[in-house]
């Protein structure tokens, strides 16, 4: 009896021929570019790079600007260098002065100085920051925060992270790594702490009301002292005018008739009462 699986047996090595000879032109293909560009003999650094180029795995102390560079293939390779601002974090736990737990929170920029690209790398690689950078910032930031009491080192965190600044440059000031800036982005304190820093300033805002209060029952009591002289002062004024009208008119009794006349409108009285005699107004003839 003739078997007829035989053609799909001849169908599937010849599948799996063809794949193979497919996977082997794939590497032959990688192979030769990776050889193509290994004999190349020119290199490119982009831009914000500096490059460093190693013979036989030896940098070089000269950097090389951003464009197209010659090298000698397979024995030179051209590394780069980033020297743009690098913007790394840190969280870092330190005590205050006042021996209080915090934590913070520190975001740094710092770039490295293209003069120096070729001897960092050759000392760190092409990125300090864990090297050297973040172990420093650790230490630069818990030995400024010592120098604070807690409430100082919020309401002072401007001054904080200028001196860590300060201080980290001065620390990298030989190895040509710049530190633009520092920020103290977070503090986190225990939570006994945040409760008496709350009840200190609950205490400020009731005492700053008591103030306010005695401030403002003074300036009552003064307007009242103010508005009591005032009339007090009238009263003596009226008084003493009273006093000299009264003694210039004891001296002068005809001024009193002469204020009489002054006053009178010039008409009579149409009848009086008593024993007077009546005035009768006669009406003129025509």
């Amino acid at each position: 009896m003739v078997s007829t699986n035989q053609p799909n047996r001849d169908e599937s090595s010849t599948s799996s021929m063809s794949q193979l000879r497919l996977a082997i032109i794939c590497v032959l293909s990688v192979v030769a570019l990776g050889a193509l560009w290994a004999l190349m003999p020119v290199a490119t650094v982009p831009a914000g790079y500096v490059g460093v180029m190693t013979t036989f795995g030896a940098p070089s102390e000269k950097t090389y600007a951003p464009g197209i560079h010659f090298r000698m293939p397979i024995s030179q390779t051209m590394h780069t260098v980033y020297v743009g601002v690098h913007k790394s974090e840190s969280d870092v736990a330190g005590s205050s002065k006042d021996l209080q737990q915090v934590d913070m929170k520190v975001a740094v920029n710092f770039n490295i100085l293209p003069a120096a690209a070729a001897a960092i790398y050759a000392n760190l690689g092409s990125d300090p920051w864990p090297t050297i950078m973040d172990p420093a910032v650790h230490d630069t930031v818990k030995a400024v925060a010592a120098r604070y009491e807690a409430t100082d080192l919020i309401q002072r965190r401007d001054q904080v992270s200028q001196e860590v600044r300060e201080a980290l440059l001065n620390r990298f000031k030989n190895i040509g790594v710049n530190v633009s800036a520092v920020n103290i982005v977070d503090f986190q304190f225990s939570k006994q702490f945040n409760d008496a820093i709350e009840a200190k300033i609950t205490a400020q805002q009731n005492a700053l009301r008591v103030e306010n209060e005695i401030a403002q029952t003074k300036w009552e009591a003064q307007k009242r002292v103010v508005e009591s002289e005032a009339a007090l002062q009238v009263a003596q004024n009226t008084a003493k005018a009273n006093d000299i009208l009264g003694q210039s008119l004891a001296a002068n009794p005809s001024l009193i008739e002469k204020m009489k006349i002054e006053k009178w409108d010039g008409h009579y009285p149409t009848y009086m009462m008593g024993n007077a005699i009546p005035m009768i107004q006669v009406g003129a003839t025509k």
